[in-house]
């Protein structure tokens, strides 16, 4: 198990089984604006993670969404907020206490996660969505929701 803590969130990551589990995954093959502009800010986003992608063990270039979970672009007045789902096999911890399992049912209502501002344009969302995410022989399942960003692109 791989140990990252972020303050008072501490991740125990299974970094060698989730490499294996984004080893299987497809690269985004979505040819709209908003992927393809994503796509292009990976290497900015690598840089602001500065190396917590490889601690976790995902890989920013595939696209692992399940059911309802895929990249969502966010239009505002003055950027771009891109929110991708990323999948970890672990537990997360908020102070000492292991983040609740959420279960999604039709939507995801009063869902407990933990979230954490990395940089001014990047902050993750944490959610034990082990129930809701099933990859092989994976007990315990986190859903990273990665929220980059970024200057806004005309469509």
């Amino acid at each position: 198990m791989t140990t990252v803590e972020l303050e008072n969130i501490k991740l125990e990551i299974d970094r060698i089984e989730t490499e294996k589990f984004y080893a299987t995954q497809n690269g985004f093959v979505c040819d709209c604006p908003d992927c393809l502009n994503y796509v292009s800010k990976i290497s900015d986003i690598k840089s602001e993670l500065n190396g917590l992608d490889k601690k976790l063990g995902i890989d920013l270039t595939k696209d692992v969404g399940q059911g309802m979970d895929e990249l969502m672009p966010h239009d505002y007045e003055n950027h771009h907020l891109y929110v991708i789902p990323y999948y970890v096999i672990g537990k997360c911890y908020v102070n000492k206490t292991e983040l609740n399992k959420e279960k999604s049912g039709p939507i995801w209502t009063n869902t407990k996660r933990v979230e954490k501002k990395l940089t001014e344009n990047l902050s993750l969302s944490i959610i034990n969505t082990t129930d809701d995410i099933k990859i092989d022989n994976a007990e315990n399942i986190l859903t990273i929701w990665l929220e980059f960003k970024a200057e806004l692109i005309e469509k």
